[in-house]
C-alpha cells in the first residue's frame, strides 16, 4: 500500500497522443482514347480499282482518270490523270513500292511527283487484262490471247512466260500463280523463269487467285466458294460459300478477304484454316468492287456510293 503526504497532489496520468486519421491518396483511372473502328472516304467518282501504297491511295474510275488522296482522308482527293492525258487507266495494280495501271496496249507508271507516264509496252496484241507486279518485274495476260507475259519495270518488249487459256493472276514471293477459267486449272510459274508446274485442276470458272507460303486460295463463280489448295499435298479445301461477284480476293495473316454483292453485299472475312464460318465486317455497301491492305487497315471500294471504307484491323470483331 503507497500512502501519500496529506495536501500533496496526487501525479497526472499520461495520456497518448490524439492523431489525425491517415491521408487516403486516391489515383484517378487512366482515360485511353476509343478505338477508331472505321472511316468513311468520299471520293469524287466511282472507283474502279484500288491501291495503298505507303500513306496513299489511289484509284481509278469509270472514265480512265486515276486519282489519289492521303489513306487517314486528311486531305481531299486529286486527279493525277485522265483518259486524255497520259491514256486510259483500267485496273491499277502495286509493283514493289510503284503504282502502275493497265491502259490501252500498254501501261501507265505513276511518277513520284504524281504524274502519269506512259510506260512503252511494245508488241502487245490487245488490251492488258489481269495484270499484277513485284520489285523485279510486271506480269499480264492479254484480252482473248493465251500468254502469260512479263514486262520489265521500265516498258519495252515482254517475254512470255507460259500460256494459260484466260488466266487470272494471283503473285506471292517468286511464283505466280495463274488459274484458267476456261478450263478450271491452276499452275504455278516461276517469275525467275522456268517451266510451269500443274498444281490443281477441275476449278470452277475460277475469276481471283490469292496465295502466301502454304497455299493458293481461288474463288469460283460458278459455285460461289472459296477453296484453298494445299502447296504441299494438293489437297482442296472449300472455306467459304454462298458468296457473290466475288472478284478480288487478298491474302492477310490467317485471313482471306473478299466481297459479296446479292442480298446481303459487303466485305467478307474468310479463316484461311476453315475454322470458322465467313464473317461478314460491312452491311452498308451496296456495290463493293475492290480492295486493298496495309499494316493496320482493310480498305474497300464501294462503286455504286462513291467511297472507300477503311477499316482498322485492330478494331475488328472477334472470330
Amino acid at each position: 500500500m503507497v500512502l501519500t503526504a496529506c495536501g500533496a497532489a496526487a501525479p497526472t496520468p499520461s495520456v497518448e497522443p490524439t492523431l489525425p486519421p491517415p491521408e487516403v491518396i486516391t489515383t484517378a483511372p487512366a482515360v485511353t482514347a476509343p478505338i477508331v473502328a472505321r472511316v468513311d472516304l468520299e471520293v469524287p467518282s466511282a472507283p474502279t480499282s484500288l491501291v495503298v501504297q505507303g500513306s496513299t491511295l489511289f484509284w481509278s474510275d469509270g472514265l480512265g482518270a486515276i486519282w489519289s488522296m492521303p489513306s487517314d482522308g486528311s486531305a481531299p482527293a486529286r486527279q493525277l490523270g485522265d483518259a486524255l492525258h497520259a491514256g486510259f487507266a483500267f485496273h491499277l495494280f502495286a509493283a514493289g513500292d510503284q503504282v502502275f495501271a493497265t491502259s490501252r496496249k500498254d501501261l501507265l507508271r505513276i511518277g513520284s511527283d504524281g504524274g502519269v507516264h506512259p510506260l512503252g509496252v511494245t508488241g502487245l496484241a490487245d488490251l492488258p487484262e489481269e495484270s499484277a507486279g513485284d520489285a523485279r518485274g510486271l506480269y499480264l495476260t492479254v484480252f482473248k490471247r493465251t500468254e502469260v507475259l512479263r514486262v520489265p519495270l521500265t516498258g519495252g518488249k515482254p517475254t512470255k512466260l507460259a500460256d494459260v487459256s484466260r488466266g487470272v493472276l494471283g503473285l506471292h514471293g517468286e511464283t505466280l500463280y495463274v488459274a484458267s477459267y476456261a478450263n478450271g486449272s491452276l499452275v504455278a510459274i516461276p517469275t525467275r523463269g522456268g517451266p510451269a508446274k500443274t498444281i490443281a485442276s477441275n476449278l470452277v470458272r475460277p475469276t481471283a487467285v490469292a496465295a502466301d507460303d502454304t497455299a493458293v486460295f481461288v474463288y469460283g463463280e460458278r459455285d460461289r466458294a472459296v477453296r484453298r489448295i494445299d502447296l504441299a499435298d494438293g489437297g482442296v479445301h472449300v472455306i467459304a460459300r454462298d458468296l457473290e461477284n466475288s472478284d478480288d480476293l487478298v491474302s492477310d495473316g490467317a485471313y482471306v478477304y473478299t466481297f459479296t454483292w446479292g442480298a446481303q453485299p459487303g466485305l467478307v472475312r474468310i479463316a484461311k484454316d476453315g475454322s470458322h464460318a465467313a464473317q461478314r465486317l460491312t452491311t452498308d455497301l451496296k456495290t463493293p468492287n475492290k480492295i486493298a491492305i496495309d499494316a493496320s487497315a482493310i480498305y474497300v471500294s464501294s462503286r455504286d456510293q462513291h467511297r472507300i471504307v477503311k477499316l482498322f484491323k485492330a478494331a475488328l470483331p472477334h472470330p
